[in-house]
């Protein structure tokens, strides 16, 4: 929701009531914007569009502002070496961020400002496991704010694919209509790559080079790929599986999210791989491009 309020000797000022904690954005309709957090009432935040800094506020909004700004920097540098045949500095400022981001949740457990990380921010699907399990517990106020609600989605749903458990077996067409177990392809002796995608996925679409390579290098030492797709018509499944020459095991039962395959192994965004043990255990999660493709010349020579 946009609402408008009129500015005199460049100032403005307004009374609504919102919920404690509410994270809200202004901007002045000329680039500049920034988030404020509703977290005393009546609140009052004095800021300057110019620099997007909060010149007078509580000290949660100063401390959240000035995590923003520094966000807004290296957002800033990276997008100067994005292009830059040597991406040494790009890596750098990206693992930079990164630790900004983590340290914006540690650094703040007792306070709102990690729900703007974690799920305004999205960075809940990006995070390893084991620190998303480090700040998703219920004695932090945080974790109790209705943004929160699908990032504990998300954490107990990732829980069902974690390494060290057996694979769930399933039951889907190909693309013919025949039906066919995963207990057919995992648990022989093989490793299986589970492949979670759909044809309307951009940056699924996207990894299918590299998932071919892994195929084209893997298939003739053992190693299967089971394409799981997420689509809900099969005309625009087939249609990517043949344009692309995707010559792997693919099944589907064509219910979109709803697919039993993202309900047994709590897929809720994509693409996600799953790579399963020769014995049928879960190996690994999540791992894409070259962490997926080192992961494999590390286990199949």
């Amino acid at each position: 929701e946009t609402v408008s309020f009129p500015v005199s000797d460049g100032h403005f000022s307004f009374t609504v009531r919102q919920p404690l904690y509410k994270f809200l954005q202004i901007e002045d309709c000329n680039n500049g914007w920034m988030q404020i957090i509703v977290d005393s009432l009546p609140a009052r935040v004095e800021v300057d569009f110019s620099t997007n800094t909060i010149v007078e506020g509580s000290w949660l909004n100063r401390q959240f502002n000035q995590y923003m700004l520094f966000l807004d920097s290296l957002y800033e540098l990276m997008d100067l070496h994005t292009s830059d045949n040597d991406q040494t500095i790009y890596e750098s400022l990206e693992q930079s961020l990164h630790n900004a981001e983590w340290h914006s949740v540690i650094d703040n457990l007792d306070n709102m400002i990690p729900v703007y990380t974690l799920s305004i921010g999205g960075q809940y699907c990006m995070m390893p496991y084991e620190r998303l399990t480090e700040c998703m517990k219920e004695q932090y106020a945080f974790t109790s704010h209705p943004e929160m609600e699908h990032v504990w989605k998300y954490y107990w749903e990732i829980q069902k694919r974690l390494p060290g458990q057996k694979y769930h077996d399933l039951e889907l067409k190909d693309p013919e209509g025949n039906l066919h177990k995963l207990s057919e392809y995992v648990g022989h002796g093989n490793y299986v790559l589970l492949d979670f995608w759909a044809s309307w996925c951009g940056p699924c679409m996207y990894s299918m080079p590299l998932i071919k390579e892994l195929y084209e290098s893997y298939s003739d030492l053992g190693l299967k790929i089971i394409g799981l797709s997420l689509d809900d018509n099969h005309d625009n499944w087939v249609n990517a599986i043949e344009s692309n020459n995707l010559s792997w095991i693919q099944l589907s039962d064509l219910k979109g999210s709803k697919s039993v395959a993202s309900d047994a192994y709590g897929i809720s965004a994509i693409p996600e791989t799953v790579l399963i043990s020769p014995e049928g255990k879960i190996l690994s999660i999540g791992l894409t491009d070259q962490k997926l493709k080192a992961k494999l010349e590390e286990l199949i020579q």
